[in-house]
This record gives structure tokens, C-alpha cells and sequence, in this order.
């Protein structure tokens, strides 16, 4: 009987053979990883694993807001300098980790990482096995292991090519629509299918984020020419890509045509209630926003700059881009994108989570935000009078013009 992607890199890292679904195994991280949030310092005051399989990165305060924000990154580098951690990323010196860690090069396929935030799951895209264990983190730290379920595997094969104003943020909505919020309970879905040839590594980064709203444990495509050309010159360190095999026993496979989807749009009250944008178009919004974990990628800065190059944001609404990391935002400068998006009426932030959780950008009861972000439950970004819609970048864009929810699909015909 064949093994699944998840099934070889997990039993690697548990130092044996073989595992099958439903074992439990104790699993030694390729990468114990955590950003800054309060408490999480205070479980890696002790540090037993080997320095460099330990990374930090400080993603949600850009700038410390307060006595205790500033002690937490204190905290970080005190933290850094004792155990002599080699990747750590200071205020500036990154952007959001579910991005800089595969453009620096330290997610690799193959690769067990592991977070307590279940986003690391947008790591998938590089072909690791990419978990968040939430505190259990603190016994990779003092122990060097940390206990995994072997899960089984959902299998999603994709066929078919994006039309223009759809992304693979629409994949993942329909998906979550079709499949509800226990799809994939305990589950790995692993991407396949030819569509994912002409999905770039940003594309893919996206359709991995947010699968813990399906109840899987995390998300996966194996490695291709595209995720081994990506990696050239980001990393020299080797590596070993891993594939299923023919006969893998999955649990279940379902089937999409990307080409058959359209742009979808997140409503309130939560990630739960997804629509087709015919039947939220025409929804007046105060704010719209491009960035967090979910978006402000070059691809997202391509299409919104594509969108709004020589036209004005609506003067009802504050258009705030994010950009997320800085490298991001340099390349996006070197072809022209902040200008247009800054001429069109976009402000443009630092490369920071704060938006998405609510750390600024805050909204008034009544008001309306679309983003491209992660969480729409009410009180995530100020009042809980407030509305958050998300939706891909392209929406956001198109409706920073029309100071209303709008299909993009017209202005990139």
C-alpha cells in the first residue's frame, strides 16, 4: 500500500518507516517557529533544541504600541542573543512570516514545521508538512518533539485555468462553501491536478492559508519546477521533494474546474458565509484593504495597480495596501505598482498582520471594511457594529473605485 506526502514526512520525523492514519507519533520539527503575540515568549524561556531549528519573526506590531508590545520584543531578543538564533526577524526586518519564510528560503519541501498558529499551514506550498500545534509548542522547546495524529488525506485535483478577476483565493472560498466548516475534519488536503502548473507560488501560498476553517490539520501540494525554481538563489541548503504515491489511500478526492469559478466574497457574520459577488455587488464600504497573510503579495499588487492605474479611489473610502514584506514591496516599487496605486489614492502601510486583527485600521459601528484578510467575525477590526467582507484582491480594488462591493471581472476584460 502507497504513502501519502504527509504520511513520508511524517514518519521521517518521527524516525521510522511507516505510519498510518490515526497513529499517534512523536515528531522532531525541521522548524519550531513563533511571531510575536502575548504570552508566546514566555513559552521559549527555555530553549533545548538545536538553535537553528528555532525561528521568530515579529509580524503583528510593527512598532510597538504600548509598555507590554515593547516588552514582548524585548523579550524576543534577549531571547535571540542567549540561544545565539540565527533566524530572527526584527520590526522591519522581514514582514509576515506566513511569507517570509518561504521567500527567505527556510521552508523547503519535505520539511516537518511546526507554529502555533494554524496559518503556517500557507507553507504547504513549498511541499512540507506544515502544522500549528498551538502551546504544545513549548514541548518542541523543552523536549525537541512534540506529538502529531496522522491524519488522513483529502484529495483536491484541479484542472482547468483562472480567468482574469479570479484567483486561488475563489478556489479556496468554494471550496469552504461546498465542503462546510467540518470538510476536512482532522484531515491533510493535499492539491493536485495540471491546474496547479500555472499556479505561481504566491497563488498557491494563498490557496493554503486558511484550511483550518475546513478542520484540516494543515494543506499541501507537492513540490514542482515551479517551487524548485523559486527556491534557486533563496536557499543552498539541500533538500528532498516528496511525492505520493500512485497508490495512496485517501480518504476522499473531489474535483474542480478552476476555470468555472468566479469571485467570491466572504459576508458577516463569519468566514462561513461565502456568496458568488453577483449577490453582494452593489454593498457601499468605507474601507477597503489589501495585505495580511491572505493577500498583499506581488500578484495582489499587480492586479489592484492593473485595476486602478489612472483612475481614483472613491472619495467615501480609505484604500489601505499593505504590502506583505519588504521585499515585496521594493519589487512592487521597481515596476511602477505603489505609484499607481499611490496616484490612484492608496495609502500604503508597513508589511505587518495589525490590520487583520484589529491592531489599527479600526472601524466604527456602522461601517463597512472588504479585505483581503483572514477573519470577518464581528469586533476583528474595532467596533462589533462594524462589517468586514473579504474577498480576492482584484474585488477589493474594483470596489475601492466604486465605493461599493464591485466585480472586477469588467475592468480586466
Amino acid at each position: 500500500m502507497g504513502h501519502t506526502i504527509a504520511q513520508k514526512i511524517l514518519a521521517r520525523a518521527a524516525g521510522r518507516s511507516d505510519v498510518q492514519p490515526g497513529e499517534i507519533v512523536y515528531a522532531k520539527p525541521d522548524l519550531l517557529w513563533m511571531y510575536d503575540w502575548h504570552g508566546f515568549d514566555g513559552l521559549m524561556r527555555t530553549i533545548n533544541i538545536d538553535p537553528d531549528k528555532v525561528a521568530l519573526n515579529i509580524d503583528h506590531y510593527f512598532s510597538p504600541s504600548s509598555d507590554g508590545v515593547a516588552k514582548l520584543h524585548q523579550n524576543f531578543r534577549n531571547t535571540v542573543k542567549r540561544y545565539d538564533i540565527k533566524k530572527f526577524y526584527d520590526v522591519n526586518k522581514g514582514g509576515i512570516g506566513f511569507h517570509l519564510f518561504a521567500e527567505e528560503g527556510h521552508i523547503r519541501p519535505g520539511m516537518c514545521v511546526m507554529h502555533i498558529d494554524p496559518h503556517v499551514s500557507t507553507m504547504g506550498a513549498m511541499g512540507a508538512y506544515c502544522v500549528g500545534v498551538g502551546g504544545d509548542v513549548m514541548a518542541g522547546f523543552l523536549t525537541g518533539e512534540v506529538w502529531l495524529r496522522v491524519p488522513e488525506t483529502l484529495k483536491v485535483h484541479l484542472t482547468g485555468g483562472f480567468r482574469p478577476g479570479v484567483t486561488s483565493r475563489d478556489l479556496f472560498e468554494r471550496l469552504l462553501h461546498d465542503l462546510g466548516p467540518d470538510g476536512a475534519q482532522g484531515q491533510v488536503i493535499e492539491f493536485t491536478g495540471p491546474a496547479l502548473r500555472d499556479m505561481s507560488v504566491d497563488a498557491r501560498l494563498v490557496l493554503c492559508n486558511s484550511v483550518q476553517y475546513l478542520s484540516a490539520e494543515t494543506a499541501i501540494i507537492a513540490a514542482d519546477a515551479v517551487v524548485t525554481d523559486y527556491l534557486v538563489g533563496r536557499t543552498e541548503k539541500p533538500y528532498e521533494v516528496v511525492t505520493s504515491d500512485p497508490d495512496a489511500t485517501y480518504a476522499r478526492e473531489v474535483h474542480y474546474d478552476v476555470s468555472t469559478l468566479e469571485p467570491m466574497v466572504v459576508t458577516p457574520p463569519d468566514v462561513f458565509y461565502i456568496k458568488p459577488i453577483g449577490e453582494v455587488a452593489g454593498k457601499k464600504i468605507h474601507q477597503a484593504m489589501i495585505g495580511t497573510c491572505a493577500g498583499g503579495r506581488l500578484e495582489d499588487l499587480q492586479v489592484a495597480a492593473e485595476i486602478v492605474r489612472g483612475k481614483k479611489v472613491h472619495p467615501d473610502v480609505r484604500f489601505l495596501v499593505f504590502p506583505i514584506t519588504p521585499r515585496t514591496e521594493r519589487d512592487a516599487n521597481q515596476q511602477g505598482l505603489i505609484d499607481a496605486l499611490v496616484d490612484a489614492g492608496a495609502m500604503i502601510g508597513p508589511s505587518t498582520c495589525g490590520p487583520c486583527f484589529g491592531g489599527f485600521a479600526q472601524l466604527l459601528a456602522g461601517e463597512v471594511c472588504l479585505s483581503t484578510g483572514t477573519m470577518n467575525v464581528a469586533g476583528r477590526m474595532g467596533s462589533t457594529e462594524a462589517e468586514i467582507y473579504m474577498a480576492n484582491a482584484a474585488t477589493v480594488a474594483a470596489s475601492a473605485l466604486a465605493g461599493e462591493i464591485a466585480d472586477p471581472r469588467p475592468l480586466l476584460a
